[in-house]
């Protein structure tokens, strides 16, 4: 199966392997550096209670040893080649993902395959991943006023059931939870080829660069252990609540509504970021539509309204008033939501990455471009781009909202 992707230089061949893995080639025939991604639907989602922050862990720990060469050694191959590399944790999937070189797919697509499916786990280096992810969480939670942050303080306030409610970032105390025995059946039950989106990025032809992919990735991976269904997601109703905080300059509001689900590129995800870029062009308020940026997840995503004005004005009316913002107003956020769509697909490593993503979680590689060449549309349809807005800022508005006040000690 062909899809078009970029009218001029980018196509996508993907397919699925007998072994349940999803492979794709990204052909782009000008591009001087390679890419490969390999994304698992195993996130903080996932974590049943007790494994908070596990997956984090994991996902370091998967760049130390794995069966047949050392974390170090790894680095040192991937250096010799020029190359970069790096990893992330979401809430629904993780990624891991190599830049190189055109000439060295092969090398990546093997390189990434053995260390995410045959990681070893060593004690000694579960001890200190565990201190690299606490500090990790530290030194995010202390760039913010209050140590707070949307998530993952809002988030628990927003939702009831666990898997969208709980702190997956990972914390000093995984020391005394997360066990080899206990990471190896975590691993075992998340991290099969069945699970798994692999992407190769470059020129090579894509029938090459698939088979490329194929033989990096084991056949089959042993039987996983029985997995209970996931917890019904349970969405709060309206709360307000009100944190002192020694050390705060000024109070800030913290607020959290439901997104629009994103299964495809529709109206509401364009007028939920026409919306949050519209919050988000005065001084002291920002906005996101999507706790981790726009797609990120398919349901239960939330959007976000960060306000250090201390105004008083209701997020409710700020909503509502949107609905009256002049033309210029309206395509400077249309600009700006066009940005923020961009940060996905604005180099060859993060195209790759949302075309796993996009497979991996709504079976469909070319969301990401798709929204964004909707929105560089919408630039030249201003009606267009008003209806959206105002069909989302009228949803926004009705819907329960959970107020996180942050007031000086």
């Amino acid at each position: 199966m062909l899809t078009r992707i970029d009218a001029s230089t980018r196509h996508i061949q993907f397919r699925s392997l007998k072994s349940g893995a999803r492979i794709a080639a990204v052909h782009a025939p000008q591009t001087r550096n390679a890419s490969v991604v390999l994304g698992v639907a195993a996130g903080m989602r996932h974590e049943r209670e007790g494994e908070e922050g596990m997956m984090h862990l994991l996902e370091h720990l998967i760049y130390q040893d794995s069966s047949t060469i050392t974390g170090a050694d790894r680095e040192l191959q991937v250096l010799h080649a020029g190359g970069v590399l790096g990893g992330h944790t979401h809430m629904d999937y993780t990624e891991f993902y190599e830049t190189a070189p055109v000439n060295q797919i092969d090398d990546m697509a093997r390189r990434i395959a053995d260390q995410v499916f045959y990681p070893r786990l060593r004690e000694e280096q579960i001890t200190t991943q565990v201190t690299a992810v606490a500090t990790e969480r530290a030194s995010r939670l202390a760039s913010a006023p209050g140590g707070v942050l949307p998530w993952p303080h809002l988030s628990a306030h927003c939702w009831q059931d666990h898997a969208n409610s709980h702190d997956g970032s990972g914390d000093a105390d995984l020391l005394g939870r997360a066990t080899g025995g206990r990471l190896r059946e975590l691993h075992a039950r998340h991290y099969r080829t069945s699970n798994a989106v692999m992407v190769a990025f470059g020129p090579k032809e894509p029938a090459d660069m698939l088979q490329s992919l194929q033989d990096a990735l084991p056949t089959e991976t042993p039987e996983a252990p029985a997995v209970p269904p996931a917890q019904e997601s349970i969405f709060r109703t309206a709360s307000r609540r009100t944190v002192t905080v020694p050390g705060l300059q000024r109070p800030r509001l913290l607020v959290a509504t439901r997104s629009a689900p994103a299964p495809r590129v529709h109206s509401e995800i364009l007028g939920d970021l026409l919306a949050a870029a519209m919050l988000s062009l005065p001084s002291g308020l920002d906005a996101s539509a999507g706790m981790f940026g726009p797609g990120d997840r398919v349901h239960n995503d939330l959007f976000v309204l960060v306000d250090d004005t201390n105004s008083g004005i209701e997020p409710v009316e700020r909503l509502a008033a949107l609905r009256f913002c002049d033309d210029d107003l309206l395509l400077r956020a249309g600009q700006r939501a066009l940005f923020t769509a961009e940060k996905l697909v604005h180099d060859d490593q993060r195209f790759a990455r949302a075309v796993a993503r996009d497979i991996l979680l709504r079976d469909a590689p070319g969301f990401a471009a798709s929204l964004v060449q909707k929105l560089r549309d919408g630039l030249g349809d201003v009606p267009g781009l008003r209806a959206a807005l105002q069909t989302s800022a009228k949803r926004l508005a009705a819907q329960q909202h959970h107020h996180l006040t942050l007031e000086p000690a």
